[in-house]
């Protein structure tokens, strides 16, 4: 396995190739590029990814922990295929944050993500499955096709967020903050019909 460590690496562009078993710890990646890219036996830990594209990527046997986005448009990434069960089971996760981010059509499944702060991303067509999202934040996001199953959404912030639609009875609420009149496309989930007076 080739290894970097503490590199830079700035505005690559990358499409559509196979990459494998690369490692790369503490690296920062900048302005760059990567388009429906094959990943096999990678590992990226504790990196920071700035102003990056990432789209469509396909993960084999990849591991990722503790790393950064910045400034990054995210679409079509299976975050849950970059840690195995047991990793995820103990808590770890691919990232520790993501500001100013777009993340369309992300797939987030059995993670621990109490907490996490997603104020302003856009989610749009994304998929929580079976995810402690206790206290997490979602202030301002657009979540339109936003999927969310089996999730304890317990104390989580869905005040300033858009286009929302989830079932109450698939996922735990209790303490969860949301505004209208976004709010009321909840109640339509349980058959409730709104009129207006």
């Amino acid at each position: 396995m080739k290894e970097f460590c503490g590199e830079t690496f700035s505005k690559l562009q990358k499409e559509g190739e196979e990459v494998s078993a690369l490692l790369f710890e503490d690296c920062l990646f900048t302005g760059c590029r990567f388009t429906e890219l094959s990943l096999r036996s990678c590992r990226f830990s504790g990196c920071r990814f700035e102003n990056c594209r990432i789209a469509a990527p396909e993960f084999q046997g990849c591991q990722m922990i503790s790393c950064e986005f910045v400034r990054c448009d995210l679409s079509g990434v299976d975050w849950s295929a970059l840690l195995d069960q047991r990793k995820r089971e103990m808590g770890f996760l691919p990232f520790d944050g993501f500001r100013e981010c777009s993340l369309r059509h992300c797939v987030f499944f059995g993670f621990d993500l109490k907490n996490v702060d997603f104020s302003g991303a856009d989610l749009s067509g994304s998929f929580f499955d079976d995810c402690s999202l206790k206290g997490a934040v979602f202030a301002g996001c657009q979540l339109q096709g936003t999927t969310f199953s089996q999730n304890d959404l317990t104390n989580a912030d869905f005040r300033g967020a858009t286009d929302y639609y989830f079932s109450l009875e698939g996922n735990r609420v209790k303490g969860a903050r949301f505004s209208l009149p976004e709010a009321v496309n909840l109640l339509s989930t349980l058959g409730i019909k709104i009129e207006e007076p």
